[in-house]
């Protein structure tokens, strides 16, 4: 399994609890933080798809365009259907 290092801020009160429970536990810490962001993400996942931002639903199209910089020719690649020809169609 491939993986990723990320830096994460504990409270001095987390950070006790969690080495506490990884000695008790005979587990290492990075396990622990693993496991329980496992469960966050798989229920905050079932809360999301339950009620959808619609931002996430704009999110999720696929537009295709020919600018590589989307700050370039915005209102073409938004405004145009993708057969118009280019300046046309915009008002």
């Amino acid at each position: 399994m491939e993986r990723s290092r990320k830096q994460i801020y504990l409270s001095r009160d987390q950070d006790e609890e969690l080495s506490k429970l990884a000695l008790a536990t005979g587990r290492s810490e990075s396990s622990i933080v693993r496991e329980a962001l496992s469960e966050y993400l798989t229920k905050a996942r079932k809360k999301a798809d339950a009620s959808p931002n619609p931002l996430s639903k704009l999110l999720e199209l696929k537009v295709e365009t020919e600018t590589v910089d989307g700050s370039e020719q915005h209102d073409r690649d938004l405004c145009t259907a993708p057969d118009a020809v280019p300046g046309e169609g915009l008002s």
